[in-house]
């Protein structure tokens, strides 16, 4: 592990665990101490006219500790597992990001997280204090925009906070030999990529989800489900197209395309610059699966952790594309940017 990384991975401890759990316990204490004076049910949704949802008295504090404290949690299980640290005496392990942007962003994200969680608790328990009837409480409308203030401004400090870590080289390759081809040869490489298991089951368990919850507004007749089923059926969509992509080199350059017909993505061989081998981890280096943009500038096809096909293009933008055997990929395009 360099000192650069060493010194993210400890920011991320203090930003994204240390300091929101301390946040999340602080407010609980004075919660806590809060309860006795709370009205039992207690008010635990306010709505255009006030109060329209109510619960027991201790329901802002499980919330708190429950999806405060554990959407922390599982940002942390996210980022480390992630970027897991080679195994001391390990038989060449396979290379892995030992940090990234997208740890860096989750750790920001569980600050604002727990500093939101936080606000909300002690301000929806103090506008029922000394009050006989919940009812009676205050409309907490006024503090929105604070809340997201403290989780905007939260979230931006835990990003400035961490330092930024360039990509490991232990995920870069060297530049491509070009296949070697007489005159009179051609040379085409085709080969077909489908999303990894895990992130058909995210994927696919998103989707559900979101068809879930529509159907369930729809059935308590709740005006905005349709812009629950509308949003829905984009992701769908979207899922849809990003399952399984078919790529080819030759010398016309680079195509991937989704089996579905788009997204597409031409790049001619005069406008390639480098090609290479490299190794992708798609959640840690672009925070997801599909069609995706990563924090360092690049954009790409990635479907699962492994052997990638990467191509500098000439106006300086990266694209990058998971696939076997990405090696003779590469080979082939180079031949096809070589000028001879």
């Amino acid at each position: 592990m360099t000192p650069e990384i060493r010194r993210a991975r400890t920011a991320f401890w203090w930003v994204g665990v240390i300091v929101p759990l301390a946040l999340i316990a602080l407010a609980s204490i004075v919660v806590l101490s809060w309860l006795p004076d709370v009205p039992d049910p207690a008010a635990t949704h306010w709505g255009l006219d006030g109060v329209d949802g109510y619960g027991p008295s201790w329901t802002p504090l499980a919330l708190l500790i429950g999806l405060g404290g554990g959407t922390v949690l599982l940002f942390a299980l996210i980022a480390l597992l992630s970027h897991r640290l080679p195994q001391q005496g390990a038989a060449a392990p396979i290379a892995q990001p030992q940090w990234s942007a997208t740890a860096r962003l989750l750790g920001a994200m569980s600050l604002g997280t727990a500093g939101l969680m936080a606000v909300l608790a002690i301000v929806t328990t103090a506008a029922q204090r000394g009050l006989a009837d919940a009812a009676d409480a205050a409309d907490i409308t006024p503090w929105i925009p604070v809340l997201l203030v403290v989780m905007i401004g939260l979230a931006a400090a835990g990003w400035f906070l961490q330092p930024a870590v360039s990509r490991s080289p232990e995920s870069s390759g060297d530049a491509a030999t070009p296949l070697p081809l007489a005159d009179h040869e051609r040379a085409v490489w085709m080969k077909t990529v489908t999303v990894a298991r895990v992130g058909q089951v995210v994927l696919g368990t998103a989707v559900f989800l979101m068809i879930a919850m529509s159907v369930l507004l729809f059935a308590q007749d709740v005006v905005a489900a349709w812009i629950v089923a509308a949003v829905a059926l984009i992701v769908a969509v979207l899922v849809s197209t990003s399952l399984t992509f078919r790529v080819r080199a030759s010398a016309a350059g680079l195509r991937v395309r989704s089996v579905m017909g788009w997204p597409r993505i031409d790049i001619p061989s005069a406008e390639i610059a480098s090609v290479r081998a490299v190794r992708v981890d798609p959640f840690a280096e672009f925070g997801g699966w599909g069609y995706r943009f990563g924090m360092d500038g690049r954009r790409g096809v990635v479907l699962r952790t492994g052997d990638a096909l990467e191509v500098a293009r000439t106006n300086g933008r990266v694209f990058v594309v998971t696939v076997d055997d990405a090696a003779t990929a590469a080979s082939v395009l180079a031949a096809s940017a070589d000028p001879r």
